[in-house]
């Protein structure tokens, strides 16, 4: 899913508002990014192995298997058995007055580990999601050697030690990313 790519074809409204819907649930439920993530990076995978390497419940998994259906971004391969299910990329690319804002997997992946990692989590308490999408586009420009950690911070707005803290467990999202986000940008 690329509302860019639609809406540079035709202009579907309600598909790109349904887009832009399917990606604040992500971003709004970490545990259903994790389980995005999860399937973007080992699909197709079956429904158990979900269960068992993410220690979700079964009525959880299946409730947001469900979910990820229901937004357009889950295939189900009932063909096979057992059952296979995969996920696409997907990117949204909005034009607003500040500016335009291009989120992609490699963000989703950021809200999901809030649950693994605890300088995200503590820094979304602290700060939310939109800082925390402020502070990966800051890890991306870090990583580039645009900034330092300190003048990214200072951009950001946070204490150093706060945006350093952040940065730092960001890039370990974005050096994973490579491998699952094709819409990643860093220079190489």
């Amino acid at each position: 899913m690329s509302t860019d790519d639609r809406i540079s074809t035709t202009t579907n409204h309600e598909e790109t508002f349904n887009d832009l819907l399917t990606y604040a649930e992500l971003l709004n439920t970490p545990q259903l990014a994790r389980l995005y993530i999860y399937i973007l990076q080992n699909g197709p995978v079956t429904i158990e192995t979900i269960k068992t390497d993410l220690d979700m419940a079964h009525s959880t998994t299946y409730k947001y298997i469900g979910q990820l259906e229901e937004m357009g971004v889950l295939s189900r391969h009932d063909d096979e058995t057992p059952a296979m299910v995969t996920v696409e990329p997907i990117r949204l690319q909005i034009e607003t007055e500040h500016g335009d804002v291009t989120a992609t997997p490699t963000l989703i992946d950021a809200i999901g580990r809030q649950h693994d990692t605890e300088d995200i989590r503590v820094f979304v308490e602290r700060q939310g999601i939109a800082k925390l999408a402020a502070a990966l586009h800051y890890t991306l420009r870090v990583m580039n050697g645009e900034l330092t950690q300190r003048t990214g911070a200072s951009k950001l707005g946070v204490h150093p030690v706060e945006g350093m803290t952040v940065f730092t467990a960001l890039q370990d999202v974005v050096e994973e990313a490579a491998d699952y986000d094709p819409y990643l940008e860093r220079a190489e």
